[in-house]
């Protein structure tokens, strides 16, 4: 597991201090996706990655989908090996190595995927294996990175977000990238594990467990990602 500094690890506690992570989950909404509706696209692209990713088949088509669900600006520049060279799963269960190679995967992801930042590919990530990854957009750097002192909440990632254009950009060739989103995992690992472990059940909405794509009250790193989202959404 990638080692987390003293110092990340007392701004995590004071996080689970000051923030009511049961009801930042749910508070998240994207689009269509929200808890008192299910979060049913969510659900549907975990069903279509986790599932692809264990047949060795994730492609195009999955790419082009969570590139519609997030709403990328410009879908038609994706292009994508077919399928993608990753294995992020091993008879059925994630890939031991995956928890602590996030950067290296993220690498090999990246280079076979043109069209696709940071943000897009971690969305791919967190889709394929949600009981391992999260994703990391311009809202969770500006909250939670270096470099945006109107919306950092806590100081967990030496990333940066840029403005571009009318929108923000996690640039690729800043020096901590990909490095720190093997750091990030390591983070939403952290919280979901001290969650679980005090009992602090997340309550996944009823289609996400009839649908078998969570246990009952155990915080995965994808969940622990959606409540910081949320978390990341409110003013400061």
């Amino acid at each position: 597991m990638v080692g987390l500094s003293h110092t990340i690890t007392a701004e995590i506690d004071r996080l689970l201090v000051e923030v009511d992570m049961v009801r930042e989950y749910r508070a998240y909404r994207w689009k269509a996706d929200s808890w008192m509706a299910g979060f049913p696209e969510i659900c549907n692209l975990e069903r279509s990655l986790s599932s692809a990713a264990r047949d060795n088949r994730l492609g195009y088509f999955h790419a082009r989908n969570v590139a519609t669900w997030g709403g990328l600006s410009n879908p038609l520049s994706i292009r994508c090996h077919e399928p993608l060279n990753l294995t992020l799963y091993n008879g059925g269960k994630p890939a031991p190595s995956l928890r602590d190679s996030a950067d290296t995967v993220m690498s090999m992801l990246e280079s076979q995927i043109r069209g696709f930042g940071p943000t897009y590919c971690s969305k791919m990530l967190r889709f394929a294996v949600p009981s391992v990854f999260g994703a990391i957009d311009t809202r969770i750097v500006r909250a939670y990175g270096a470099g945006d002192p109107t919306a950092q909440k806590y100081h967990l990632l030496d990333l940066q977000a840029t403005c571009s254009g009318s929108g923000w950009a996690i640039p690729s060739n800043q020096e901590a990238w990909p490095r720190e989103y093997g750091t990030w995992t390591a983070i939403l690992h952290r919280i979901a594990d001290t969650l679980n472990e005090g009992e602090i059940k997340c309550p996944h909405p009823v289609p996400m467990i009839e649908s078998n794509l969570r246990e009952p009250g155990v915080w995965l790193p994808a969940d622990v990602e959606m409540a910081l989202f949320a978390h990341a959404s409110t003013k400061p």
